[in-house]
């Protein structure tokens, strides 16, 4: 019998991390996804043969009411202890360090403090987050760096850039840069639009669902009298989004914090510029000048001369390719294999 892994939350409706990577492991592995009330149940009576991989919590944990974000916080707590009594094994996977809406820092940090000493196995994605966790909460389990996944052409084969501007009605000449994502404050959007009053003769576009409507609002009266930055507040599918791609001449990325950008590695895979600034994973993953460009992260200064280098650079397109040289062997096969070598630690499964 295959073991059976759990994951939380069972997918991700914006994101198609869990889908690939859970395509990768389904040779070796059952994948449930179902209900959460109904993995519980299931994961009690299995025992030993379930792996209940956590991904993201914090959006089940934090609230505006101090009260109720603790109380959910000692719920669920209680729910990982329950599991790793019944014989359980817990892993996270620390895509988010830090909640990207925290009401509550305090609660933050004891969640992840109690969360990591429930878990048999911790991963992360970058060298820099794993030694974070090890200064922070002095923990003795193994932490494995396991980077993001990406597929071959992650937006698609992407058309030529001259064809995709046509097709998005932009003009040839200018300098286009884009933000694809979802619309949130931590993203910092409102930095890249003040940059944008510095260099008049580019075009910034904003491409992606609000998840904040007050942030979105803010950022409509920012750019109420700027004629060269576009908004475009909706989900776009894959094929949309290569367009967009495709037309740019840098994705700029210009978060206020960050663990881990998939955005960002997807862009890298596709071939893209990419600008971002000087947080410690982003720094980690772009190398200025080589595979992307870094500006001092929260300096509208700083990322208006950054995107005018780019702008300016002779030899930007082959900063792209160095970018997808980088990330190519991250393919999500390779990265279910490493996972797979994480849950061997656990029972035999290299028979499946």
């Amino acid at each position: 019998m295959k073991p059976t892994i759990y994951a939380l939350p069972p997918r991700l409706s914006h994101s198609p991390y869990l889908r690939h990577l859970h395509e990768a492991l389904a040779d070796r592995y059952e994948i449930y996804d179902g209900s959460f009330g109904r993995a519980v149940v299931e994961m009690a009576r299995k025992r030993d043969l379930c792996i209940f991989h956590i991904h993201l919590f914090d959006e089940i944990i934090q609230r505006p009411q101090w009260l109720w974000s603790w109380c959910r916080m000692i719920g669920f707590v209680a729910l990982l202890m329950f599991l790793r009594w019944c014989g359980v094994h817990l892993i996270w996977t620390v895509h988010n360090l830090h909640p990207h809406t925290c009401w509550h820092a305090d609660i933050a940090h004891k969640t992840v403090q109690h969360v990591i000493h429930q878990c048999d196995a911790v991963t992360c994605h970058h060298h820099v987050t794993r030694q974070q966790i090890l200064d922070t909460y002095h923990i003795d389990i193994p932490i494995t760096m396991i980077r993001h996944g990406h597929t071959e052409h992650p937006f698609g084969a992407l058309l030529s850039r001259q064809y995709a501007r046509i097709q998005l009605g932009l003009d040839q000449e200018i300098p286009v840069f884009v933000f694809l994502g979802m619309i949130r404050p931590y993203k910092g959007i409102d930095t890249v639009i003040a940059a944008m009053a510095k260099i008049p003769q580019a075009h910034l576009i904003i491409a992606g669902l609000p998840h904040d409507k007050q942030y979105l609002s803010l950022l409509h009266r920012q750019t109420a009298h700027m004629a060269n930055v576009s908004i475009k507040p909706y989900f776009l599918p894959d094929q949309e989004a290569a367009l967009y791609l495709a037309a740019c001449d840098a994705l700029v990325l210009p978060y206020r914090a960050i663990t881990t950008s998939g955005m960002l590695v997807n862009a890298q895979a596709a071939g893209i510029v990419c600008v971002v600034p000087d947080l410690p994973a982003l720094a980690e993953q772009v190398t200025d000048g080589v595979n992307g460009f870094v500006y001092q992260a929260g300096s509208i200064d700083a990322l208006a001369t950054t995107l005018t280098r780019m702008m300016n650079h002779p030899q930007r397109d082959t900063i792209g390719i160095h970018a997808q040289q980088q990330v190519r062997a991250d393919t999500w096969d390779q990265v279910a294999r490493q996972f797979h070598l994480v849950y061997m630690r656990f029972f035999d499964v290299t028979a499946h």
